[in-house]
């Protein structure tokens, strides 16, 4: 109340306030594709401490080393895994696009679809010099070098974040005036571990979705099945949309060979998708925030129209940080709800 009246005293300090949080917004606005760079950095130092806290619990390595420890395995299996899996799947990969000409032209025929080639490259160019919804959320725009460039930076500033997450804690803290930041404090906490056990969960998915998409494919006789798997579990890093665009590709080349073959092959995804959902996705929310299905889609298309294909990509940890922010800040500290930040409620 006295506030309210210091302000009818001095309209001018309201004025002044109100023009300080437009210019923030439009601050933060134009400064929107940084943030989300520095979110996906906060993500990739979430997973290095997933990864290194354990090892500094169980060791006598201290937390610097344990950190080392855990970018040196990183780094392992990364290159593990290429050694052993990537010239194949680079290779099924060109294979794959290089038939890509040869391939609509078997579905144009089976679709009785004369230039499927021509009218597929006319709708894609009308979407590119368009401003259409389904442009900014599937567009890429990026090159290879933004790509390597944008990954590199993100290690960079992940291990950094990884090194001393206390100090920057503190210093997020400290933006904040002083009767919040006990509140801010609690979001913050909450939120990295329910991030913490999103992220594991859904690394953890993608593994298994890739591996049973391959195995599957193989025992279908799906030609280039090791690189439709790898599709299919990096797809499935962003729920709902994911999926479905991981299986397009492998139900295209199925259909060029048989339309029975294509069915056989949505029926192997819909099996994979029903295992992962009621499979990991239960364990995973018993630690993690529980996000409704429609408000997960609800956010990738926000996030799509608004920020584009790195949006798409980061829309479900917004959720969940978001999510996790509105329970703690609004159900629990102004309507005074017991609310469970973590799991079912």
């Amino acid at each position: 109340m006295q506030e309210e009246r210091e302000w009818l005293r001095h309209p001018s300090t309201l004025f002044i306030r109100l023009a300080l949080a437009v210019v923030l917004l439009i601050v933060v606005w134009q400064l929107a594709g940084v943030l989300l760079l520095a979110f996906a950095a906060i993500l990739f130092a979430i997973g290095l401490k997933s990864i290194a806290d354990p090892i500094a619990r169980h060791t006598p390595l201290g937390d610097g080393l344990a950190l080392a420890v855990a970018i040196l395995l990183i780094i392992a299996f990364v290159a593990g895994f290429f050694v052993l899996l990537g010239a194949q799947i680079f290779g099924q990969l060109r294979e794959l696009t290089g038939q890509i000409p040869q391939l609509l032209s078997s579905l144009g025929g089976r679709l009785g679809i004369e230039d499927l080639q021509g009218a597929l490259t006319e709708r894609l160019t009308g979407l590119l010099s368009s401003n259409s919804t389904v442009f900014n959320i599937a567009g890429m725009t990026l090159t290879v070098f933004d790509v390597i460039g944008t990954i590199a930076l993100v290690f960079a500033a992940g291990v950094f974040i990884a090194a001393r997450p206390r100090s920057y804690r503190r210093g997020f803290l400290l933006l904040w005036p002083q009767r919040m930041r006990s509140e801010i404090g609690e979001v913050v906490e909450a939120g990295g571990t329910s991030l913490r056990y999103w992220l594991v969960g859904q690394f953890v998915a993608m593994a298994l979705v890739g591996t049973a998409s391959a195995v599957g494919l193989t025992l279908l006789g799906v030609p280039s099945a090791l690189a439709l798997g790898f599709i299919a579990g990096v797809s499935d890093f962003v729920p709902i949309v994911g999926p479905i665009f991981g299986a397009i590709p492998a139900v295209l080349i199925a259909f060029s060979i048989s339309p029975v073959l294509a069915l056989w092959v949505i029926g192997l995804y819909v099996v994979i998708q029903m295992v992962e959902g009621s499979l990991m996705q239960p364990l995973v929310q018993r630690q993690a925030v529980d996000l409704p299905p429609a408000l997960t889609l609800f956010a990738l298309i926000a996030a799509g129209v608004l920020f584009g294909p790195l949006g798409v990509v980061l829309a479900t940890p917004l959720a969940v940080i978001s999510l996790v922010a509105v329970k703690v800040l609004y159900v629990r500290h102004t309507l005074g709800e017991d609310v469970d930040v973590h799991g079912q409620d």
